[in-house]
């Protein structure tokens, strides 16, 4: 895997390059690091694999202020701009799930198709300050027994991350990204997406339930949805293979209309 250190916007980015063939962009979730792409790009190796660690994750720069995800769009299209990406495909998971329907909808010609991953219209994913405080041994105060459940499986969630490797434990990088999500939704503007789009969800999330698919299913005109049977909320993990089987499928279909993709520069 190839890293690039880019400056845009004057914020120095973390950017990961793998593979060869077709450029796919994969969009991380909430605290995702790039190595939690790992499994999923072994599976990939004969697509252009492009990420990165957003700015205040990783190897990223930690901004000032909080970005709103307009301006995470912003920069990421300025990224491939850089690296000499005309079009990409896009797959996004949770919080990059969220931050891959405003990128299509701010740079559609930039996207050739688009796979939505354990997300939703927005609010992506149900995280609380207080959630994240608690689970870096910080909160203060009773949980009311309502809260427990949904709080206990967040935590669980955030705690098979962290261990894992594939989250950050810098809790900074939460809130900033939290913060892009306020007041954010894509749902009034998805119609206009003209892009095919492959909805993935796991029957057993317990963050981001099922029933999000299908309101993406049906407000975006050209999606489909495939559920995961037996799967939470990091299938892209725990089914690695399976999951790379289903982009690589929906990626390869053709279709009535004429579909070009540029070749990579990184690539053969």
């Amino acid at each position: 895997m190839k890293t690039h250190r880019l400056t845009i916007r004057d914020i120095q980015v973390n950017v990961s390059i793998s593979g060869q063939g077709s450029p796919l962009l994969l969009l991380n979730g909430l605290g995702g690091l790039i190595r939690t792409f790992n499994a999923l790009r072994d599976g990939l190796a004969d697509y252009t694999t492009i990420t990165l660690d957003v700015p205040g994750v990783g190897d990223s720069q930690m901004p000032r202020w909080p970005m709103r995800l307009p301006r995470h769009a912003d920069l990421i299209a300025e990224m491939l701009k850089q690296l000499g990406f005309d079009q990409v495909d896009v797959f996004g998971v949770s919080w990059g799930g969220a931050l891959a329907q405003e990128f299509a909808l701010r740079y559609p010609k930039m996207v050739r198709r688009l796979i939505l991953a354990a997300t939703s219209a927005g609010p992506v994913v149900l995280v609380k300050p207080a959630d994240i405080l608690d689970f870096f041994g910080k909160g203060k105060g009773p949980t009311s027994r309502a809260k427990e459940g949904s709080r206990n499986s967040i935590q669980a969630l955030l705690r098979f991350g962290v261990v894992k490797g594939m989250l950050t434990a810098n809790p900074r990088t939460y809130y900033h990204q939290l913060s892009a999500l306020v007041g954010w939704t894509s749902l009034l503007r998805l119609s206009r997406l003209r892009q095919r789009t492959l909805i993935l969800t796991g029957d057993r999330d317990t963050l981001v339930r099922a029933y999000n698919a299908r309101i993406l299913r049906r407000t975006i005109r050209r999606a489909e949805v495939h559920v995961l049977a037996g799967e939470g909320h990091f299938f892209l993990v725990t089914a690695a293979k399976r999951t790379a089987e289903l982009i690589r499928k929906f990626l390869s279909q053709q279709h009535d209309e004429e579909e070009s993709m540029p070749i990579s520069p990184f690539g053969r």
